[in-house]
């Protein structure tokens, strides 16, 4: 599956924006890994959080990603690193602190970015049916 149609797919099942997705996912993620108590519970959290990973890279590589190239390549550093942990602590016992962390900031991150987003102006919502009055 393409990074876009993984976030097409995943807007439509969490009813919000591909940010707001976003969020939620690294949230998903941060539950599962801090409710793995088994280790067959931490290898599946852990593989559920690469996965999330692996789709963030394959956008952040993508044509259509319209994000500046800096940032692109600086979250796809981040992300390799966090796979690379994910594999890493599927076998040996390290801390999932670190991994949790770096899921909550950008999680943090995306939903300031969410919530610093302008409100539609009057013009915009009297053209929208469902906002005029």
């Amino acid at each position: 599956m393409s990074g876009a149609s993984a976030y097409s797919r995943s807007s439509d099942l969490a009813g919000g924006t591909p940010r707001e997705t976003e969020a939620l996912a690294f949230g998903f993620c941060n539950a599962r890994l801090q409710r793995a108590t088994t280790p067959q519970d931490r290898v599946a959290a852990l593989y559920k959080t690469h996965q999330l990973w692996s789709i963030l890279v394959r956008d952040l590589g993508g044509d259509a990603n319209t994000l500046p190239a800096s940032l692109r390549s600086e979250l796809v550093g981040l992300g390799l690193w966090a796979m690379h942990y994910c594999l890493a602590a599927m076998s040996s016992p390290v801390s999932l602190q670190p991994l949790m962390d770096v899921n909550q900031n950008l999680a943090d991150g995306l939903r300031s970015q969410i919530a610093a987003q302008p409100a539609m102006p009057p013009a915009v919502l009297q053209r929208l049916p469902a906002f005029s009055a």
